[in-house]
């Protein structure tokens, strides 16, 4: 079991049921699992088979690995078993790291950068730049690439964290925090493409972002950005960033649009949300649920969509899905959005519903990955004298069920595609 404390958590046959289907979404999205059952290498001809798609390497030319973000390390370690010493070198930033090969890997800090992240990346992009036109770069792109992936434009890193901190506290969501992040940075939105050029680049993503828009996933480094300078400019106003964060102003760097920086790249999506809905779905199945609610790239504030996903099963019916939602932030308390999805269920749940939210990485901006609640949970926190609505009402879900229980404890996953919703009504 991928959720640590299962046992615990499966207080109830439904509950049981509700951990085993989102224990097998996580199962089918673990990266591992995911590079070997879609790469392959055939040494005498020297090519990458990535999805039944044979992608030829230069024989003369070198081999480079990039990676960033939460699913990175595992990503790049598993390609390192799959092709070897035809590695030239490689370069990760995660939040876990070790020993393989030629790799250099750097712990990084999520989901706000710091130096130790701009001092990798700009290593990666001095040895990107050293790239010839017969060389290759396989690059792995993973959510939580935006924040381990830094490389600020005319600005600190911790200016850009408070700017993409007020984004977050204002309810931004993921497409619009990314907008902003590609014209702060000389690394996203292209960025990186341009410095590997004339290298061919080949993408392995995992993503993380709703629609699977593959520009988006951390900020796209790699891909071609459809967005402007001015859309960044209209993000910030809209939120009002510079007026909540006392700037002036902000300076922001339009990105690479000439087409010849992308002409040699070539992407996979290797893992998505979709992936974990499909198998918590047959796993809904198996276990006797008829899934009436299916939704992939789910997004919108927290509290609301529990309720939305509440009112959409009867007895004996599941609901499942995946997705990013927001929270805006009243009252700087601690938690996460999958804490604060299961809270405001909590405050609207009946008896025999059971509502489960944790985010794929194990990390719901606490060491929680998310949460599961049903009427024990009401009555547990009823006896401690603490109320659901009160907590909800100044975020402060992490002390909640710290206090109540009911967390969910995964440790780092490293995956990291989407939030995962399971809904059950016996």
């Amino acid at each position: 079991m991928i959720i640590k404390n299962f046992e615990n958590l499966a207080s109830s046959n439904l509950r049981k049921q509700a951990l085993l289907i989102a224990d097998s979404g996580l199962l089918a999205i673990q990266t591992e699992r995911a590079v070997k059952r879609q790469v392959v290498y055939d040494t005498k001809k020297d090519t990458l088979i990535i999805q039944g798609e044979h992608v030829g390497l230069n024989k003369s030319g070198r081999l480079y690995i990039v990676g960033f973000g939460k699913a990175s390390y595992d990503a790049v370690s598993t390609l390192y078993t799959i092709l070897g010493e035809r590695i030239a070198c490689g370069f990760v930033v995660d939040l876990k790291g070790g020993s393989q090969g030629t790799l250099t890997c750097t712990i990084g800090s999520h989901p706000f950068p710091t130096l130790v992240n701009v001092a990798a990346t700009r290593k990666i992009v001095e040895v990107m730049e050293t790239l010839e036109e017969r060389d290759t770069l396989l690059c792995v792109v993973s959510g939580g690439g935006s924040s381990l992936l830094c490389y600020p434009y005319n600005m600190s890193c911790e200016l850009e964290t408070q700017i993409v901190q007020t984004l977050m506290d204002q309810g931004a969501n993921i497409e619009e925090m990314n907008t902003v992040r590609k014209h702060l940075s000389l690394v996203k939105g292209g960025q990186l493409a341009k410095a590997v050029y004339p290298a061919r680049v080949i993408n392995l993503v995992f993503s993380d972002v709703p629609g699977d828009d593959l520009s988006m996933v951390a900020s796209g480094p790699t891909m071609r950005d459809n967005t402007t300078v001015r859309d960044a400019q209209n993000i910030l106003q809209k939120y009002k960033v510079l007026e909540i964060c006392e700037l002036a102003s902000c300076e922001l760097k339009e990105t690479p649009k000439e087409a010849k920086y992308f002409e040699k790249i070539t992407s996979f999506l290797l893992v998505s949300g979709e992936h974990a809905v499909l198998a918590m779905k047959e796993k809904a199945a198996n276990l006797g649920f008829k899934v009436v609610g299916q939704k992939i790239g789910f997004a919108g504030e927290a509290r609301e969509l529990a309720v939305e996903f509440l009112n959409q099963v009867q007895s004996g019916q599941c609901f499942i899905g995946s997705g990013e939602s927001t929270v805006t932030v009243k009252v700087p308390g601690k938690g996460g959005r999958n804490l604060e999805m299961v809270l405001s269920a909590l405050v609207n749940i009946h008896k025999g519903e059971v509502f489960l939210a944790l985010d794929s990485d194990g990390y719901d901006n606490t060491d929680f990955a998310g949460a599961i609640a049903d009427a024990t949970t009401v009555e547990h926190a009823r006896r401690l004298s603490m109320e659901p609505k009160i907590h909800l009402d100044t975020n402060a879900s992490y002390q909640f069920f710290k206090q109540v229980g009911d967390y969910i404890d995964t440790g780092l996953t490293g995956s990291n595609v989407a939030d995962l919703v399971v809904v059950l009504k016996e």
